[in-house]
């Protein structure tokens, strides 16, 4: 008895506090992102990034007319050394990639959203090459994923009006 009293008021509180998914049942919001051409991104994860905000965006893969234009760049990422061992090379270096996108409303011409993000990480450096190269590569798919869904949810978020 005290189990079902005590779920029914969470269920209370939960529906008050103004919590509600951003892709729910939300048709509008879908039919909006699902209308946005994502140009082809150049640049090594360039179709990887393109590829992961066409299914944040159009999750169910709509063919419908494009109202909007988003363009992204993509930088080539940036290398700092993090720590120098005893034999003065390398041993941890930083990654950092930066991205940035413009959102155009091309009925009206204007831009809606003009923003970048930025994505950074560790891999080791060790005496390996080859597994030196799997962690950078490996650590970048990361980032791209990252700054991908960084930007989703910048775009659906300014679509929900938050």
């Amino acid at each position: 008895m005290y189990r079902k009293v005590i779920a029914l008021c969470l269920a209370l509180l939960l529906s008050g506090c103004g919590f509600h998914p951003l892709y729910g049942n939300r048709t509008e919001l879908i039919e909006q992102t699902a209308a946005i051409q994502i140009q082809p991104i150049v640049g090594e994860g360039g179709y990887q990034m393109e590829l992961i905000l066409k299914d944040r965006l159009n999750p169910d893969h709509q063919q419908i007319s494009k109202k909007y234009r988003l363009t992204v760049i993509l930088d080539k990422p940036t290398y700092i050394n993090q720590s120098i061992r005893s034999d003065n090379f390398a041993s941890l270096e930083t990654m950092n990639i930066v991205a940035s996108y413009q959102l155009v409303d091309t009925e009206k011409n204007t831009v809606l959203i003009s923003s970048s993000v930025d994505s950074n990480g560790l891999f080791n450096l060790i005496k390996d090459p080859y597994a030196t190269v799997v962690a950078q590569d490996k650590l970048y798919d990361n980032l791209i994923h990252l700054m991908a869904d960084d930007i989703a949810t910048h775009i659906l978020s300014y679509f929900s009006g938050e």
